[in-house]
């Protein structure tokens, strides 16, 4: 059936729209690949509607309300896997007033069983719009007597559920998730969108583009229900750290790495960048630093193995450009304790070093994607020693240490 972009809403497809039960803040690519797909694929996925909610602008929200949010998913792989997705009942802007008051009462409504996030780790601050309209929303459930609710973050943050509870502060029956999510999941395109209009027959205004792969890790209690995430390939277990930190050191580390060598290196796609010879060699040796300090059971080689096929991916046009946003926060969770557990175990951490290295000389060349710290990075470039200044800003004891 051929559709238009006025044609592609509920009343056009023969698709479920569940009640919302789920409330998730960050209306981005990579939750919708992950989360919401996790969800339609789970086995009772049609009874949990998502409202989505974007908090930095407008542009996702606008684009997914005419369509009713739904959206297509592209799984990129040797051949590509179409699939329109539907969990999405209810889209919103967080950023305006209108969206921040309807995602408060939202949270508070006592038919939401399940808060999720996907607000990078620069979110995670006290005064961040997220953090205070999560913490609002919570206060109006308890004071109202919601009942239990459970909060999920699904951002590259080592016990981001101890973290996200620290940040809210909210007394009362709130549990917090935590978890590791990993899909690779890079920024849709234009012709992005042509190939899905040339495939499908209809217009789709946020289309999301992703890898084949897909995990996603929990620890924690959701007192209230959740959708049987494990039927669609979800695991829950005891003690995320681990796996956690597979996921943050050897995927998430590399890719800053890449991202901010790889420009410098005239290189534009992750792809491009894992076949450089000497950006293959320090993502090695970096990986091998990681599985010291990684128990047997997560498999680290075998994930690394698994890794490089996914980098080589020519087919998801993963851009260092966006990668390299937000080097400053992503270093310090996703490099910084492989170099201080080198150093405990009386080693050098030189390829750990090398990936700081790395940024550091992206900053002083000007090759910069945005930052939430750009003004202090600006600050450390104007001073006389830039070097020690940024490393300064990553983590002061760093310049205390022998390099």
């Amino acid at each position: 059936m051929k559709l238009n972009r006025s044609e592609l809403a509920r009343s056009a497809v023969a698709v479920p729209k569940p009640p919302v039960r789920i409330v998730h803040l960050g209306l981005g690519a990579f939750h919708r690949a992950h989360q919401v797909w996790f969800t339609q694929h789970a086995a009772d996925g049609s009874e949990w509607g998502i409202a989505a909610f974007s908090m930095r602008s407008a542009t996702a929200a606008d684009a997914l309300a005419p369509q009713d949010g739904l959206f297509t998913l592209v799984q990129r792989g040797a051949r590509d896997s179409v699939e329109l997705l539907w969990p999405i009942v209810e889209v919103g802007d967080a950023s305006a007033e209108s969206g921040a008051v309807r995602m408060v009462e939202l949270i508070a409504a006592p038919s939401t069983a399940v808060v999720t996030l996907t607000i990078t780790e620069a979110g995670y601050a006290a005064d961040s719009a997220a953090i205070r309209l999560l913490r609002a929303g919570l206060v109006a459930r308890v004071a109202a007597g919601g009942g239990p609710i459970t909060v999920v973050p699904c951002d590259n943050l080592s016990g981001n559920g101890e973290v996200l509870a620290a940040l809210v502060g909210v007394e009362g029956e709130v549990s917090f998730v935590s978890t590791s999510v990993d899909r690779i999941t890079p920024r849709t395109t234009p012709a992005d969108q042509e190939s899905v209009r040339r495939t499908t027959g209809w217009t789709d205004m946020a289309p999301v583009v992703t890898e084949p792969f897909a995990s996603w890790i929990l620890q924690g209690d959701f007192p209230a229900g959740r959708p049987r995430w494990e039927s669609a390939g979800a695991v829950f277990v005891q003690d995320i750290t681990p796996w956690e930190q597979r996921k943050l050191w050897l995927l998430n580390g590399a890719h800053t790495y890449l991202a901010n060598a790889g420009l410098a290196r005239g290189h534009v796609t992750v792809a491009e960048a894992i076949a450089d010879a000497e950006l293959r060699a320090g993502v090695d040796a970096f990986w091998a630093e990681a599985a010291a300090h990684l128990p047997v059971e997560v498999g680290a080689a075998a994930y690394a193995e698994q890794l490089i096929e996914r980098f080589a991916n020519a087919r998801i046009e993963h851009r260092l450009s966006q990668i390299a946003a937000d080097s400053t926060a992503k270093l310090r969770v996703r490099v910084l304790p492989v170099l201080r557990a080198e150093r405990v175990a009386g080693r050098s951490g030189a390829a750990s070093m090398a990936f700081i290295d790395a940024w550091i000389q992206a900053m002083q060349a000007g090759i910069r994607s945005a930052d939430a710290e750009d003004d202090q990075i600006d600050a450390a470039l104007m001073s006389g020693e830039s070097g020690t200044a940024l490393l300064t800003l990553l983590d002061p004891k760093l310049v205390e240490e022998p390099r």
